[in-house]
């Protein structure tokens, strides 16, 4: 194939508009060179000379205009990722950890204007940008809230896969590490208790629900309100409570392990002393509670043994 048959075959290619850019910088510096030696191509006429030449130019620096644009594009929006990226970065909600330690209270007011105590040991979490979303979560231990009435952002209480809403009350939600149980007292006000899209129980003051994890029920019973807020007042009081929430107890105020060897004990214990007794004295009445179940409380060090 000569030269001008090749031409004659990229002239076609141009024609379906099947070029390469390769073929029309080819097809364009070809053409230039013609007029330049004053041997055109045989045209039908000037006009389609002149039509062929100014498609050429469009096909050559359109398709460069394009890629040009593209990476214009691509840059801006490479900007745009990066600006948001840092205003996400500086404006995100930041998270609010609030803890008690053993044998210590901890008071906080929150941004929306509630007020949160926590017990011994415990620790609540929540974000910056409270005030909107009206979400805390007990991580740990127990908690009493006074929560500001907003009835366009309900205050809702996370523990151990349990919510509890209020819109304003007053309520404890305490958690038993050792067992994921979850125990709800109510003040003043209403409280809905649910999992997930499933109600648990709507308590009214006086009223308290038991979570229990192990067998994925709840039941709802009568509570005074030392049990909800006593321990605030320098109080202690458990009401019907499981060996394993004294077992808490023990652990979160005295900061002791505690070995238990009657895991099959199923009794309540009914406890109220103050808040600075000490953990000899602690140890003499849970053995006189438990004497008629034979049950015996010893210290060790820093161990209390159940036996």
């Amino acid at each position: 194939m000569n030269y001008q048959e090749h031409i004659d075959q990229l002239l076609e290619k141009f024609r379906r508009n099947a070029c390469s850019e390769e073929e029309l910088q080819e097809l364009y510096s070809w053409l230039d060179k013609q007029s330049a030696a004053g041997e055109p191509y045989s045209f039908a006429n000037d006009n389609a000379r002149l039509l062929l030449k100014s498609r050429m130019r469009e096909a050559v620096f359109g398709a460069v205009g394009s890629r040009y644009r593209w990476m214009q594009y691509a840059a801006a929006a490479a900007v745009l990722i990066v600006c948001c990226s840092l205003a996400y970065w500086f404006t995100r909600p930041t998270r609010v950890v609030v803890a008690a330690a053993p044998g210590k209270l901890e008071k906080q007011l929150l941004p929306d204007g509630s007020t949160v105590w926590l017990n011994d040991n415990s620790i609540v979490v929540y974000y910056s940008n409270f005030s909107g979303h009206r979400n805390i979560e007990l991580q740990q231990g127990e908690a009493f809230f006074e929560v500001k009435k907003d009835a366009a952002h309900p205050f809702t209480v996370q523990s151990n896969g349990v919510s509890t809403t209020v819109k304003g009350t007053s309520f404890s939600v305490k958690m038993i590490d050792r067992t994921g149980e979850v125990k709800v007292s109510v003040v003043t006000g209403k409280v809905l208790v649910h999992k997930q899209q499933d109600t648990l129980g709507y308590l009214l003051p006086g009223q308290r629900l038991r979570y229990l994890k192990q067998q994925n029920t709840a039941r709802i019973d009568s509570a005074q309100v030392g049990e909800a807020n006593a321990w605030i007042h320098g109080d202690l009081f458990l009401q019907n409570a499981t060996l394993n929430e004294v077992m808490q107890w023990l652990h979160d105020h005295f900061n002791v392990s505690v070995e238990n060897k009657r895991t099959s004990y199923t009794g309540d214990y009914y406890l109220q002393v103050k808040r600075d007794i000490s953990l000899q004295e602690v140890v003499r009445i849970l053995n006189l509670l438990g004497s008629k179940d034979h049950i015996r409380f010893s210290l060790h060090n820093q161990t209390v043994l159940i036996q």
